[in-house]
């Protein structure tokens, strides 16, 4: 087979992904507002396992779902689950075509985005955060034999929130999905969206990468530094009370430096296509779906934990549910950064996947390198 056809190729294996991905997504989203209306309405009913009832989650105060309580909880599941159901089926059903449906059209945009959105990042608490840093650290503590023989990471109600953001970033998918569906080619599909194109994506997307980069360092800082026994930012009692649990803030800020390290391959080279060191796969294309999932799952579980400390911040409860007082600016403040730091690594995903999509190469920029990136960029990469 001539390269030509091997391109070819790998557009068209490309291409057909591409297509069924939107349907897949769709197929998810309507699957669980399905499974969740049922359990929605069990739980009104009385039902076992309502993550809003205290007595089935010991921390559902940490969460904005179980502040509302078992009863206003369920109402708000089953509510949002029923508006699943009647979006999937605008979706698969309404035509495509603009006209008399175009409002229409607008208005499931708007309310499958936003639903998204309620799923990813306003139900889910820092638990689901916690839970993904810890696993790994809790899998070499268990080969080592160190770890606590009461540890349990994946309960019910972090599976549930584990089980919302994924239906949430379905959501998400389908909507962006179903815009470029129903969008006049050349007018609303164009109109406006020139900040989509893989050169624009190329710039602004370097930017929002750099604070995904620098938020969560700050973080780490904090917690390497008490690990160390000194007390930055927070007073030594505090450091007393932790204990060994200092240990803990420091893997989690271990897995945050790695992560910023991981994110700068969104605008470098070597995430595109595997570098030299990488035996057996060296040269392959980096698959889009593995730095586009893990990344987007990252920022929206981020995301929510930030808001989650900033809810507590604003109303003055940090102190009651965590450890710290006001006076330790360490122990709260750089997790007020926290949204900031999902926001942008969501962007910086979103630049990386527009500047990859619908070719097999890197996008070409005016000065014809790869997405604009520079040519040592393999190396260095692009400045920040």
């Amino acid at each position: 087979m001539s390269k030509n056809n091997g391109a070819s190729g790998q557009r068209s294996a490309r291409t057909g992904l591409d297509t069924r991905w939107p349907r897949v997504a769709l197929a998810i989203a309507g699957i669980w507002s399905l499974l969740y209306l049922a359990l929605g309405i069990a739980w009104l009913m009385g039902g076992p396992g309502n993550p809003a009832d205290p007595a089935v989650d010991e921390g559902a105060a940490l969460s904005l779902l179980g502040s509302l309580g078992p009863v206003a909880g369920a109402v708000t599941v089953t509510t949002l689950a029923a508006l699943g159901v009647l979006l999937a089926g605008a979706m698969r059903f309404l035509p495509s075509a603009a006209g008399r449906f175009r409002l229409v059209h607008r208005l499931v945009l708007g309310l499958a985005g936003s639903l998204g959105v309620i799923l990813a990042v306003v139900l889910p608490d820092y638990r689901l955060l916690a839970t993904l840093a810890y696993t790994p650290l809790l899998l070499v503590l268990k080969v080592f034999g160190a770890a606590p023989e009461d540890a349990s990471l994946w309960e019910w109600p972090v599976v549930n929130m584990a089980v919302l953001t994924l239906a949430g970033l379905c959501w998400i998918a389908a909507a962006e999905t179903h815009y470029r569906k129903t969008a006049k080619v050349g007018t609303e599909a164009g109109r406006g969206r020139e900040w989509t194109t893989s050169e624009a994506a190329a710039r602004w997307g370097r930017w929002a990468t750099a604070v995904a980069v620098v938020v969560p360092l700050g973080y780490a800082v904090t917690r390497f530094a008490w690990a160390l026994g000194i007390p930055l930012g927070v007073d030594q009692q505090l450091l007393d009370d932790l204990g060994n649990r200092v240990y803990l803030g420091a893997g989690l800020a271990t897995l945050g430096v790695a992560g910023a390290i991981l994110t700068l391959g969104l605008v470098y080279q070597w995430g595109e296509v595997f570098p030299r060191w990488t035996l057996g796969i060296r040269g392959r294309r980096v698959p889009i779906s593995l730095a586009v999932v893990p990344a987007a799952i990252v920022s929206v579980a981020v995301t929510s934990a930030g808001l989650m400390f900033v809810r507590f911040g604003v109303t003055g409860s940090f102190g009651d549910t965590f450890p710290g007082e006001n006076d330790d600016v360490a122990a709260w403040l750089p997790e007020m950064f926290w949204p900031v730091w999902g926001i942008a690594l969501a962007a910086a995903t979103y630049a990386y996947w527009l500047r990859r999509r619908g070719s097999d190469r890197p996008a070409v920029s005016s000065r014809g390198v790869p997405g604009g990136i520079s040519p040592r960029a393999g190396r260095s990469g692009p400045r920040l």
